[in-house]
């Protein structure tokens, strides 16, 4: 604590801080944590052993706020938490923070304490990985949209990846992607009702009656059109685009284009400026015209029954003309389980009703 209090000390002389002392700051929290689940493991006469994720062998780079977890954890989580638990130790490791290879603190970013719990799992042969939550698992709709939204027995990795990305916010889609590798089970279930199932998200996908298994909303984006008739004669120039934004950290989140000469993709809205920034300093190579459309979001109809099933996106595209809304951008992902569109914000809600009636209450 004496190193916390020195540290807030020098960020309030200074008024600023970096992402680097932001994560030496926010893993006081996540490791105090963790001795007060020792505690009350003692109390009740199980050892246990308090761990950062740096202690219990989750290394990772040293991208503070975002840091990814270097190929050797596989080894090292192995070798620092094997000899414990063979001791009957119960291994207590805080989620969300770690360190670098030179000790320095990190954090894994958001959904992080989910991601730290499956990586442990994927490195130590775990049968299954529980996510505890305030809610009963994954529902079919965000229930303060659709009240009625209905529990999810089953999902796929797929179907749980696609929710995740747009919008579901009770999982992360970094941490289904080391499930996936070790064909893990994750059962998403409540902290208040321990003895239910909840939803448990598998390898196969499970085709139940509705077609559609769930629907999906993503707020805070921004759609950026870019257009010109010149970078259909400039090589490579989406590549380039995608390979600026990355460097810059800057995740496309969709994206959509009838031709080289007119692409269109989302962004978050935090990262509308810098992509601007990126797009302008490109704009010698074919880009004649470059348009921002905000008060927008995206839609996202999930279920693995989809795949194959015809006449689907048509009732979609319906729903949204019965609304007297427009599809400003659409996209489907490859799984075939998911298909997602762009419309303006004001509809968005009574779209989300009224594909929730159609596909998941009947």
């Amino acid at each position: 604590m004496k190193k916390l209090r020195i540290t807030l000390i020098g960020i309030g002389y200074l008024e600023e801080i970096n992402p680097k002392f932001m994560d030496y700051v926010l893993s006081f929290g996540e490791k105090m944590s963790v001795y007060v689940i020792r505690g009350a493991l003692n109390d009740v006469n199980i050892k246990a052993v308090p761990l950062t994720g740096y202690e219990a062998g989750i290394i990772t780079d040293s991208n503070f706020s975002h840091a990814k977890p270097l190929p050797i954890i596989g080894e090292t989580i192995r070798k620092n938490l094997m000899p414990l638990i063979e001791e009957n130790n119960v291994p207590v490791v805080a989620g969300f923070i770690s360190a670098d290879i030179k000790g320095t603190a990190t954090t894994l970013g958001r959904g992080g304490s989910d991601y730290t719990a499956v990586l442990l799992a994927k490195h130590l042969n775990a049968v299954e990985v529980q996510i505890i939550k305030d809610v009963e698992g994954v529902l079919s709709a965000d229930p303060k949209i659709v009240p009625n939204a209905k529990l999810l027995k089953e999902l796929s990795y797929a179907e749980a990846m696609d929710l995740a990305l747009f919008g579901a916010k009770v999982m992360y889609s970094k941490m289904i992607e080391p499930a996936m590798d070790a064909k893990i089970p994750v059962r998403v279930k409540s902290i208040f009702k321990p003895d239910d199932e909840g939803t448990v998200i598998v390898k196969n996908e499970e085709i139940i009656d509705r077609i559609v298994k769930a629907v999906t909303m993503m707020k805070d984006i921004t759609v950026i059109n870019i257009k010109g008739v010149g970078m259909a004669e400039t090589p490579g120039i989406i590549g380039k685009i995608f390979s600026e934004l990355g460097n810059k950290g800057i995740n496309i989140v969709m994206v959509s284009g009838s031709s080289e000469s007119n692409l269109s993709v989302v962004v978050k809205k935090s990262d509308v400026e810098r992509t601007l920034e990126i797009i302008n300093q490109l704009s010698n190579f074919g880009m004649r015209k470059v348009e921002v459309m905000e008060n927008v979001r995206i839609i996202a109809v999930i279920g693995a029954g989809m795949a194959g099933s015809k006449g689907v996106a048509a009732k979609i595209f319906k729903i949204v003309a019965d609304n007297d809304a427009s599809i400003i951008m659409i996209a489907q992902g490859s799984s075939e389980v998911n298909i997602s569109f762009v419309v303006e914000e004001k509809f968005s809600e009574d779209i989300v009703k009224a594909i929730h009636r159609e596909f998941a209450e009947k």
